[in-house]
């Protein structure tokens, strides 16, 4: 997925995130999470700023306690 320095992105766009890398590699949110962390953010979760982190990590909470 590409994002050109797309601001602040949103929980909700974390969550579709990791349903389509859950569905597209048949894994579940902790490896999806590790997935994200490594193709997304490039090993920095703060890479895209601290609002986009923070939404990432309430995303993954969310996604946790449903999975």
């Amino acid at each position: 997925m590409i994002v050109n320095n797309s601001g602040n992105l949103s929980v909700e766009y974390f969550h579709s995130y990791f349903h389509l890398i859950m569905n597209a590699f048949d894994i579940d949110v902790k490896e999806a999470k590790n997935y994200i962390i490594t193709q997304f953010f490039q090993e920095n979760p703060c890479s895209r700023g601290e609002k986009t982190e923070c939404s990432f990590q309430a995303s993954y909470k969310q996604l946790v306690n449903t999975y």
